[in-house]
């Protein structure tokens, strides 16, 4: 059995042309469950023309989930809309702590938050 993939980024992703104010919100959610989780994995909001790196789960509408699949490699594509984001962020933290294909490091108790900015912009 193959061991499981460490998740340190996640990426809430959209396109150039369009953010739209209820993608926020998704990205909003996917940030507040990791958080109150306790896990050492950073939720990215980035165009998906421009994605980072590495990453290891990728978060699309569901009219970019076939586009995003060819984009993302062997990161893990998660399509959901604002209305079920919830539900989707607890199925995640819920799969990262039962460590089976996904894991994630757990913070460590006074750790210090890392905080990336850009100009004025918490990234």
């Amino acid at each position: 059995m193959p061991s499981p993939t460490l998740v340190r980024t996640i990426v809430c992703s959209y396109t150039r042309d369009e953010l739209p104010a209820a993608w926020l919100a998704v990205f909003r959610r996917f940030e507040r469950v990791i958080e109150r989780a306790g896990l050492r994995v950073r939720v990215r909001l980035d165009p998906l023309e421009e994605l980072p790196e590495r990453f290891e789960v990728l978060v699309v509408p569901e009219e970019l989930r076939e586009r995003a699949e060819s984009l993302a490699g062997v990161a893990r594509v998660i399509a959901t809309t604002r209305t079920d984001a919830t539900t989707a962020a607890n199925d995640l933290v819920r799969e990262l702590q039962a460590g089976a294909t996904l894991t994630a490091e757990r913070r460590r108790p006074g750790e210090p938050r890392i905080v990336v900015h850009r100009g004025t912009e918490i990234l």
